[in-house]
């Protein structure tokens, strides 16, 4: 057959060139490396460098089998098939400061053991570039909550509080709380310190937070339930890592992303509007650093973070 062909032929390069051949799930083409790596970390390096996938986003398939990072190539070259993955875009980061305060099962966050005040959920990866599509299913909040994007993969933990992220997100708002402000109690658009609009609250159990974040042009939009809620620049130019913030044991927060085509139609058309100037905004005062309060029996207690 044509299959068995191409696959006698490619093995006759390999064998010829001992070389290691890198194609898609299409037979394309995307590195030829020679000599044949001496590890799968120094191959996946390699294709990153060849097609620009990051390597944490490679999955290398060879007669079916997906490489482990143990695998052993073969001197003598051969031919794998490399698929990219983005499922570390999307699940959340056990490697956290606070693990034992938080359960995490793959996109899924719970934190039923938390006994600090917050702790801040990254993701594994973050977004490099291209036009991506998430969902927040906010499952459950039990007081407030931000969801959004951060350049800081070190806020993960307990020591930024929510008014004190450097990140653009969604202010979810005070779950028990009617009335209040744009900084405290509201929905709004908190962006790097400030916060810049109301949004709607999202606090009942089953909102959907829809974010499209374009990390090319650097620009993110947040919706809620499938209703625009604004646009902004995200100033700078590091990888984006997608980040909620959790404060009570009863939350319950779930990271989805869809397909790009299933985002509303909308909030893709906001990408190209007029985008709200997050340089004017009320400030934001919260802590971080240094101080971490706890209400042991009615009590104020300090308790200093580690450095």
């Amino acid at each position: 057959s044509s299959q068995n062909l191409h696959s006698s032929k490619v093995n006759k390069t390999c064998s010829l060139t001992m070389a290691l051949l890198v194609t898609n799930l299409a037979g394309a083409v995307m590195a030829e490396l020679s000599p044949v790596p001496k590890s799968i970390q120094e191959a996946r390096a390699e294709v990153e460098r060849a097609s620009g996938i990051p390597a944490a986003l490679q999955k290398l398939v060879r007669e079916g089998q997906v490489l482990t990072e143990d695998a052993e190539l073969p001197e003598d070259g051969c031919e794998i098939i490399c698929v990219k993955d983005e499922t570390p875009m999307w699940t959340w980061n056990t490697e956290n400061p606070e693990a034992k305060q938080i359960e995490v099962d793959g996109n899924v966050v719970r934190c039923p053991n938390l006994c600090n005040d917050f702790v801040n959920v990254l993701t594994r990866e973050p977004i490099r570039s291209g036009i991506h599509y998430f969902e927040f299913v906010m499952h459950k909040i039990g007081d407030e909550q931000w969801c959004g994007v951060t350049m800081m993969p070190e806020l993960a933990g307990r020591r930024y509080d929510g008014r004190s992220l450097k990140a653009w997100t969604y202010y979810c708002g005070r779950q028990s709380r009617h009335e209040g402000s744009i900084t405290d109690g509201k929905g709004a658009l908190h962006a790097n310190g400030k916060a810049i609009l109301e949004f709607e609250k999202a606090c009942r159990p089953g909102n959907v937070i829809n974010m499209l974040v374009d990390g090319d042009k650097r620009i993110l939009a947040f919706a809620l339930d499938g209703r625009l809620q604004g646009a902004c620049q995200v100033p700078g130019a590091k990888p984006l890592y997608v980040l909620t913030h959790v404060d009570t044991p009863a939350d319950h927060v779930e990271l989805r992303k869809p397909m790009l085509e299933d985002a509303p139609q909308e909030v893709l058309a906001s990408l190209t509007g007029a985008l709200l100037d997050i340089e004017k905004g009320e400030k934001l005062h919260g802590y971080y650093g240094g101080f971490h309060f706890n209400f042991p029996d009615g009590i104020w207690e300090a308790d200093k973070l580690e450095d």
